[in-house]
């Protein structure tokens, strides 16, 4: 992305900042995990039962994210295709 493009708004900024915040969720949550797994080593919880389930829990809670990102880039995409749709003079 060029200064221009951010200037006249010709390409929109927002599915590079959703990719960003989707790795940075990430992050937590395997950050989440790790702390979990520590939480349940260090008080002797769990078992390979709690292992199981904090792990059950990180695989799920990406998937949920990476939907919920999905949508948000859906959106976008959509007020992107509507503008050329209207014959508005946006460029792709």
């Amino acid at each position: 992305m060029k200064p221009a493009d951010f200037l006249s708004f010709d390409k929109f900024l927002a599915p590079i900042l959703i990719k960003i915040v989707y790795w940075i969720g990430l992050v937590f949550i395997v950050l989440g995990f790790i702390a979990s797994f520590g939480t349940m080593a260090m008080f002797g919880m769990g078992g390979a039962m709690g292992i199981i389930m904090a792990l059950i829990g990180a695989i799920l809670g990406a998937l949920i994210w990476r939907l919920i990102c999905e949508v948000w880039l859906v959106i976008f995409s959509i007020n992107d295709r509507l503008g050329n749709l209207s014959g508005a003079t946006h460029k792709p």
